[in-house]
């Protein structure tokens, strides 16, 4: 059997990258979700989400090391957000970070552990989707947060974030940083994975 067929996506395979992307969600939307009840943890979203989904992240790669596996990982994502409500850029981010992602990883194999935690660090930086309009459009930002009901008590840090030059460059780095410790993390927990994988 040749590299190529060893390498694509069969019927079993589909299975699985469903599971495993519904996990990543279910975490993903329940650590988010607690992140985002109040003004204070609020701009603290992606740095929480990236430091807990790291471990699904890595299992996720090393169970389905084959290319396009992480691109529908970040169509599902995308799905599930706009469906549930979710302004239109984050489900965007989902689906172009989770193709890049997917090059990232299979340009070393789904072997490489610098590059699949260099992918998850791209990936984590996709709910950041919620936070880019703030800045870029904060008028559209203001009437979506409005019609989805109590935005008074988020008005002040949505504004904050999107009219002051650093914050948003702060919460990529401390995503970054969240991620790495995360797919860290993620490498302890799964040793056993990824040895059986052949990751290095």
């Amino acid at each position: 059997m040749n590299k190529a067929n060893v390498n694509k996506l069969e019927t079993r395979d589909f299975i699985s990258v469903g599971i495993f992307s519904l996990i990543y969600a279910v975490v993903a939307f329940v650590v988010g979700g607690i992140a985002q009840m109040t003004p204070v943890t609020f701009p603290f979203m992606p740095m929480i989400v990236a430091l807990f989904t790291g471990t699904v992240f890595m299992l996720y790669v090393a169970r389905i090391p084959k290319k396009g596996a992480l691109t529908i990982l970040g169509v599902i994502a995308a799905i599930l957000l706009f469906v549930t409500g979710m302004f239109w850029m984050m489900s965007v981010f989902f689906l172009i970070f989770g193709i890049i992602a997917d090059f990232i990883c299979a340009s070393g194999d789904f072997r490489s552990f610098r590059k699949n935690l260099t992918a998850y660090c791209v990936m984590a930086l996709a709910p950041m989707g919620a936070y880019i309009p703030m800045a870029v459009m904060p008028e559209q930002f203001d009437a979506f947060m409005k019609n989805k009901g109590d935005f008074a008590s988020f008005e002040g840090v949505i504004h904050s974030i999107g009219g002051t030059w650093w914050i948003l460059p702060a919460m990529v780095i401390g995503t970054v940083v969240c991620a790495i410790i995360g797919g860290l993390i993620g490498r302890k927990l799964l040793k056993k994975h990824f040895e059986k994988a052949g990751i290095v």
